[in-house]
């Protein structure tokens, strides 16, 4: 398997829109010439097949078919940090499996707009949201009632979201901005920025779920227009040997830059978010 710090403004796999400049394609040039070997999956194979991608390239549901050989997990193209790819058969199998049966710990940091607490657990199902389809929500439940007594969900079109479980605690407040700690039991689509947009302390320079106020000081003052989020560690076991691996990536420089300014003593007390990548047992 390859782990490897993702780029942010780097999408995981091409697909619509996006079909150069992916991870896939990154691994597609360097597998074939690693000394470690190319393994089964992404090689010098495929890159004909990468080049001939384009949007008329469609499944059996009419949506677009999106090239991922070897990608048994996503970050979100401004999301920062660990992500790991299968190599071989087996290892995406395994991979795959340690996934879907959430044996995999995975943390993540943020900067927020306000401060989301110490120790709170967001226990809320997500799913798309009904008219704004490139956008995910928390579902509401049908049976609460607004003050006027109506529910606030049309029944009849109600579809039910998916569980999603996270665990948010606030490292460092300086007023208006928050380094938060994240771990997801879940990996639903946006999770962790739609549950902290509908806690009202949305991530920093989410142009989805963010404030525009906040986003566009964030981008004049300090050049940086994505959202603040780092996925910083990941535990797993190895598909092969069955060993527990801990790998640990430090925040990028942009969102360092803003994490020096909420916790001015955070390179002190915590190190490894600011500090270079490293692999423990």
């Amino acid at each position: 398997m390859v782990v490897l710090n993702k780029a942010a403004g780097m999408v995981v796999h091409p697909a619509a829109g996006n079909w150069d400049g992916t991870v896939v394609n990154a691994l597609a040039y360097y597998l074939p010439r690693s000394p470690h070997g190319a393994g089964e999956l992404v090689n010098e194979d495929i890159t004909a097949e990468l080049e001939g991608l384009n949007a008329n390239r469609e499944g059996m549901d009419g949506e677009i078919v999106a090239f991922r050989p070897g990608i048994v997990h996503r970050l979100d193209k401004g999301t920062t940090g660990i992500l790991i790819v299968a190599k071989t058969r087996p290892s995406l199998t395994a991979l795959s499996a340690s996934f879907a049966n959430r044996q995999v710990r995975k943390t993540y940091l943020a900067i927020t707009v306000g401060n989301p607490g110490k120790r709170v657990v967001i226990n809320k199902p997500i799913g798309r949201h009904p008219i704004h389809r490139q956008r995910m929500r928390v579902v509401p439940d049908p049976t609460q009632k607004n003050s006027s007594g109506k529910s606030t969900e049309d029944k009849g079109n109600y579809k039910p979201g998916r569980r999603a479980l996270s665990y948010v605690d606030t490292l460092a407040f300086d007023g208006k901005l928050s380094l938060v700690h994240v771990r997801i039991e879940t990996g639903r689509t946006h999770q962790i920025r739609v549950h902290l947009q509908d806690r009202h302390t949305p991530v920093y320079g989410d142009e989805l779920y963010g404030i525009a106020e906040w986003n566009n000081r964030l981008s004049k003052s300090y050049q940086i227009s994505r959202p603040l989020l780092h996925a910083h560690q990941l535990e797993i076991n190895h598909p092969v040997s069955g060993k527990k691996m801990v790998f640990i990536a430090p925040m990028a420089e942009d969102m360092t830059r803003i994490g020096d300014l909420v916790w001015p003593q955070g390179r002190t007390e915590q190190p490894a978010f600011f500090g270079s990548l490293e692999e423990g047992n």
